[in-house]
This record gives C-alpha cells, sequence and structure tokens, in this order.
C-alpha cells in the first residue's frame, strides 16, 4: 500500500490529467438530469434569458427567495453563448481543476509537497466530486471562490489580501456560508491582535475588497432590479425548515405545507422580503416556544450532514429520485431489496451498492483521518494563521448548519478544506516525505 500511494503521489500530474479526461468524457456520453435546487437555478437562469434581463428580474420580485446571485448571473451569461447544459458540466470541470491548484497550493504552503500531492489524490478518489460535475448546485463554485480567497490571503500583500476579499465577497453571493470565513478572518484578527498587543491593519484589506464586491455587485443588482442585494435571502426559511414541530434535523418541507407555521394562502402577493419577513416571524416564535427541543435539534442537523455522504453519486449512477439513505432504510424496513431500488436490475443493484458502501467507507476513513490530523497539529503546536482560517471557517460553517437546517450537500466545501489535514496524518502514518508547516 505504502509503494502504491508513493507511486500515485509521484505521478500526480498525469493523475490529474486521467482525471480531467474521464470527466469530459461523462460530460459528453452522460445525460444531465437536474433535480432539486438545481434544477430551480437552471429554470431562473432560462426566465432570466428569456426576458432579456440579469438576475433577479423584476418577475423574481415574487419568488420565495432571492437564492444565489451571483451564480445565476454565471449561468446566464454561460447559457448565452451557448444554451445547453454541457456548458454548465465545461464550466464545472474547469473550476474543479482550478479547485485543484489551489488546494494543492495552499496545502504546500502550509505543509510540504508531498502532502500537497496527497491531498489532492485524496481529492481524485472522493468520486461525489465526479457526480458535482453533471449538476447544477453551487458548492463547486461557491468552494473555488473559499479557497482562492484563502489562497490570495497567504500571500499577504496588500493587493493579494484586496483580492482575498474579493473573491471573499463572490462566496457570500454565492452562498451565505462565506459569512462563516468573514467571521472566521475577524476571529483571527482579534485574537492575534490581542496577544501581540497591536491591531493587525492587513486583515482590513480582506475587508475593503470584500465591500468593494459587495458595493459593485450590489449597485449591479439594483441598477436592473431596484433593490440592493449581493447575497441569498433564504436565510429566513432555512431556519423556519428548521424551527417547527415537524423539523427533524435534515431537509423537510412539510413546514411550508398547507395548515403548516410556514404556509402562506396566496404567496403571488407577497414579495420575497415579505415572505422573509413571515418565515423569520414563525421561527423566531417557534424557538422561543420550544428552546429546548431547537437545541436538541442542532446535532441532528449536523448528523444529517456529516453522518453520511451521498452528496451526488446515486445521480451519477442513475437513481436520480433517491439517495442512499433512502434505499438503507426501506432495505431495513421493509427487507425487501425490489422496493430499496425499483426498476433495476440484479446485476445493477449490486454495482449501485458496492459502489455507495465504498464511498462511504472510503468517506468516513477521511473523516477519522481529519480528527487525527487535527489532533496531531494541536498537540505538536504546529497550528497557524492558515490552518486556524481553515479550521474556524469549517466550524462556523457548521454552526451554520445547526441553527438552519442540515443535508449532506451542505458539508462538501468543510470537507474538502479538511482534506489536507487528513493528508497530513496520513504522511505522518506512512512516513514520507518531511512534514513541514509554514508559520504565518
Amino acid at each position: 500500500m505504502k509503494k502504491l500511494i508513493k507511486f500515485l503521489t509521484s505521478k500526480i500530474k498525469y493523475i490529474i490529467l486521467i482525471y480531467a479526461f474521464i470527466q469530459l468524457v461523462l460530460i459528453l456520453t452522460v445525460k444531465t438530469n437536474y433535480k432539486s435546487d438545481a434544477l430551480y437555478y437552471y429554470k431562473l437562469a432560462q426566465e432570466c434569458i428569456e426576458q432579456n434581463e440579469f438576475y433577479p428580474a423584476r418577475q423574481h420580485l415574487y419568488e420565495d427567495y432571492i437564492v444565489a446571485p451571483l451564480y445565476i448571473n454565471v449561468l446566464i451569461i454561460m447559457l448565452k453563448i451557448f444554451n445547453s447544459t454541457i456548458m454548465i458540466s465545461l464550466n464545472n470541470l474547469v473550476i474543479i481543476i482550478m479547485q485543484i491548484m489551489f488546494l494543492y497550493k495552499i496545502t504546500k504552503r502550509i505543509f510540504s509537497e508531498y502532502i500537497a500531492s496527497l491531498t489532492i489524490l485524496l481529492f481524485i478518489l472522493y468520486l461525489n466530486t465526479i457526480g458535482l460535475l453533471l449538476q447544477n448546485y453551487t458548492e463547486l463554485f461557491f468552494l473555488l471562490l473559499i479557497t482562492a480567497s484563502i489562497y490570495f490571503h497567504l500571500l499577504n500583500k496588500n493587493v493579494y489580501l484586496i483580492l482575498s476579499g474579493i473573491f471573499l465577497g463572490g462566496a457570500i453571493a454565492v452562498r451565505p456560508a462565506g459569512w462563516a470565513l468573514l467571521l472566521a478572518f475577524i476571529s483571527i484578527q482579534i485574537y492575534t491582535s490581542t496577544k501581540n498587543k497591536k491591531i493587525l491593519f492587513n486583515y482590513f484589506h480582506v475587508y475593503s475588497g470584500t465591500l468593494i464586491f459587495f458595493i459593485l455587485f450590489g449597485g449591479f443588482t439594483f441598477l436592473h432590479f431596484g433593490k440592493f442585494e449581493f447575497t441569498s435571502t433564504t436565510g429566513s426559511v432555512n431556519l423556519l425548515l428548521g424551527a417547527n414541530d415537524d423539523a427533524t434535523g435534515g431537509f423537510n418541507s412539510t413546514v411550508l405545507e398547507k395548515g403548516k407555521a410556514g404556509y402562506i394562502e396566496n404567496p403571488d402577493t407577497l414579495t420575497y422580503i415579505q415572505k422573509g419577513e413571515f418565515y423569520h416571524d414563525q421561527a423566531v416564535n417557534w424557538i422561543t416556544k420550544n428552546p429546548t427541543k431547537w437545541l436538541s435539534l442542532a446535532p441532528l442537523k449536523v448528523f444529517h450532514s456529516f453522518g453520511w455522504d451521498d452528496v451526488s453519486l446515486s445521480s451519477l449512477l442513475g437513481y436520480n429520485d433517491t439517495n442512499f439513505l433512502r434505499v438503507t432504510r426501506i432495505l431495513f424496513s421493509e427487507r425487501d431489496f425490489d422496493n430499496a431500488l425499483p426498476n433495476s436490475n440484479l446485476t445493477n443493484k449490486a454495482l449501485y451498492f458496492s459502489i455507495l458502501m465504498i464511498s462511504h467507507f472510503y468517506y468516513y476513513l477521511l473523516i477519522f483521518a481529519f480528527a487525527l490530523g487535527i489532533y496531531n497539529i494541536f498537540k505538536k503546536k504546529l497550528n497557524t494563521d492558515v490552518t486556524s482560517l481553515i479550521l474556524l471557517f469549517s466550524l462556523f460553517a457548521t454552526l451554520m448548519i445547526s441553527i438552519t437546517v442540515g443535508t449532506p450537500r451542505y458539508k462538501y466545501p468543510m470537507f474538502i478544506l479538511l482534506l489536507p489535514f487528513a493528508a497530513a496524518y496520513l504522511e505522518m502514518k506512512l512516513g514520507f516525505g518531511k512534514q513541514s508547516i509554514e508559520r504565518n
């Protein structure tokens, strides 16, 4: 095993090329089938193209919320050039390759070249990324912006720090989880400034870059929509999804049905702002009356995100209307193999379970390596501002999940950013190369 890993990491450039080629083949041969959020994003982009507007268009004033405005506008531009889902998948391929580049550079600077290569190998072996390639979710683009922000912060020059802030602003314009990185920056600045008894002004360059993005993108939205919006307004509805009588910790939209707390009789008569206020009031009212139950849901939300890992593999294997957790529940409760995976032969069932079980074994192995890698860094006092930034971002983003609602897809950005810690632990156990860590 050691020899195999050493060989693979030494050939990582060729493995990346093969990885990219396999993805290109999948893009050209596998038919995309969007569902859930992926389908909604695509619908919003097509509506804007039909109206010759950017997102949000005037007709979206009465939607339930504004969602991922930067991502939707990128979709609009791409689909105007080539109106095909292939264009979206090709863009995802470019994003994945850029993500590999940033992840390698970050890991090399804070650990070593060998650990960087091992990190990329772990990334490539994580099959859910290939599944996301053929989808239209925000995770890949969001992670790229977060990683770019961290990388340019590492370079620690004024112009790069401003760029770091701009990429951070872009991440927030894609998903509210981007606020977790801003909070991580602020926390490190406060801690380090207090420790050194002097204010670290370089962080203000990051904040100025973020503010510049907010002003420019918010102003752009105001010009065509009449509202100054630079990020999603989904916080209120997500808060309600995790704070109601039917909440389970995972995604459950029962609360929005007729007779439930989140039901709106005539939704077309209310703007997204009015709906957001309604959802917020309903959620806060429930939390006030049920504080203990709401707190007890927090670990369940985290479990729904990290406890299992079918982010996109079921869709990649052609099972668009199910996931591994649902299949497993049916199998154990009904003990019926056919009901668990209907309309498929025995060979396909065996293939599905084999791939998903191997994938989950690999996932849990990495989770274990994350924990030991992080423990090892603190034990040996190797923690730096950069490792703290990644860990604090992961912590704050997880706390955001515990407040709102959990689903496996939400943890993808944190999971990928923690890969260097798993690689560092594996390198220590395997004994290859010389582990180092850059002090910042």
